[in-house]
Protein backbone atom coordinates (compact mmCIF):
# COMPACT_ATOMS: atom_id res chain seq x y z
CA UNK A 1 0.00 0.00 0.00
CA UNK A 2 1.85 3.51 -1.24
CA UNK A 3 1.37 6.90 1.00
CA UNK A 4 -1.39 7.97 -0.64
CA UNK A 5 -3.23 5.13 -0.25
CA UNK A 6 -1.86 5.23 3.51
CA UNK A 7 -3.16 8.95 3.64
CA UNK A 8 -6.73 7.98 2.20
CA UNK A 9 -7.27 5.29 4.40
CA UNK A 10 -6.38 7.35 7.54
CA UNK A 11 -8.66 10.03 6.93
CA UNK A 12 -11.32 7.62 6.05
CA UNK A 13 -11.05 6.07 9.61
CA UNK A 14 -11.01 9.05 11.54
CA UNK A 15 -14.30 10.42 9.58
CA UNK A 16 -15.67 7.14 10.64
CA UNK A 17 -14.58 7.51 14.22
CA UNK A 18 -16.08 11.69 14.49
CA UNK A 19 -19.07 10.19 12.91
CA UNK A 20 -20.05 6.89 13.81
CA UNK A 21 -19.72 7.04 17.37
CA UNK A 22 -17.79 3.56 17.39
CA UNK A 23 -14.66 2.76 18.83
CA UNK A 24 -11.39 3.33 17.27
CA UNK A 25 -11.07 -0.49 17.93
CA UNK A 26 -14.33 -1.40 15.97
CA UNK A 27 -13.37 0.52 13.38
CA UNK A 28 -9.70 -0.09 12.88
CA UNK A 29 -10.98 -3.98 13.18
CA UNK A 30 -13.31 -3.62 9.91
CA UNK A 31 -11.03 -1.39 8.01
CA UNK A 32 -8.16 -4.28 8.91
CA UNK A 33 -6.00 -1.43 10.08
CA UNK A 34 -3.52 -2.06 13.40
CA UNK A 35 -5.06 -0.73 16.39
CA UNK A 36 -1.83 0.67 17.40
CA UNK A 37 -1.48 2.16 14.04
CA UNK A 38 -5.53 3.71 14.32
CA UNK A 39 -4.67 5.34 17.63
CA UNK A 40 -1.74 6.77 16.69
CA UNK A 41 -3.63 8.47 13.40
CA UNK A 42 -6.48 9.54 15.70
CA UNK A 43 -4.05 11.13 18.10
CA UNK A 44 -2.59 12.95 15.20
CA UNK A 45 -5.76 14.57 14.26
CA UNK A 46 -6.55 15.66 17.75
CA UNK A 47 -3.46 17.41 17.81
CA UNK A 48 -3.80 18.98 14.54
CA UNK A 49 -7.40 20.16 14.99
CA UNK A 50 -8.45 23.69 15.13
CA UNK A 51 -9.96 24.90 18.15
CA UNK A 52 -13.34 25.87 17.93
CA UNK A 53 -14.33 28.76 19.64
CA UNK A 54 -18.02 29.92 20.52
CA UNK A 55 -19.43 33.97 21.08
CA UNK A 56 -20.00 34.60 24.63
CA UNK A 57 -23.43 36.10 24.85
CA UNK A 58 -23.79 38.43 27.92
CA UNK A 59 -26.81 37.05 30.01
CA UNK A 60 -28.15 40.54 30.50
CA UNK A 61 -31.43 39.91 29.01
CA UNK A 62 -32.38 36.33 31.34
CA UNK A 63 -31.07 38.42 34.41
CA UNK A 64 -33.34 41.24 34.57
CA UNK A 65 -34.63 42.15 37.93
CA UNK A 66 -38.30 42.89 37.87
CA UNK A 67 -40.95 44.01 40.21
CA UNK A 68 -44.70 44.28 40.10
CA UNK A 69 -46.86 46.82 42.21
CA UNK A 70 -50.61 46.32 42.57
CA UNK A 71 -52.35 49.60 42.78
CA UNK A 72 -56.29 50.71 42.58
CA UNK A 73 -57.17 46.78 41.62
CA UNK A 74 -54.23 46.98 38.84
CA UNK A 75 -50.97 45.47 38.62
CA UNK A 76 -48.06 46.95 36.54
CA UNK A 77 -45.47 45.07 36.22
CA UNK A 78 -41.81 46.68 35.85
CA UNK A 79 -38.22 45.17 34.42
CA UNK A 80 -35.12 46.73 34.59
CA UNK A 81 -34.51 49.23 31.85
CA UNK A 82 -38.07 50.66 32.54
CA UNK A 83 -39.56 53.94 31.01
CA UNK A 84 -40.01 56.14 34.25
CA UNK A 85 -41.70 59.22 32.55
CA UNK A 86 -44.27 55.96 31.48
CA UNK A 87 -44.67 54.72 34.79
CA UNK A 88 -45.63 58.68 36.50
CA UNK A 89 -48.43 58.64 33.70
CA UNK A 90 -49.62 54.86 34.85
CA UNK A 91 -49.76 56.00 38.44
CA UNK A 92 -51.22 59.30 37.29
CA UNK A 93 -53.95 57.32 35.26
CA UNK A 94 -54.32 55.18 38.51
CA UNK A 95 -55.19 57.88 40.87
CA UNK A 96 -57.52 59.47 38.88
CA UNK A 97 -59.53 56.24 38.48
CA UNK A 98 -59.62 56.36 42.36
CA UNK A 99 -60.90 59.82 42.81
Amino acid sequence: MGKRDKGTQRDVLIEAVRTSGEPVKAIAARMGVKQSTAYYWMKKARAARVPQFAMVVPRSAAAKASMAIEAGGAVVRLESGFDAELLREVIAALRGQRA
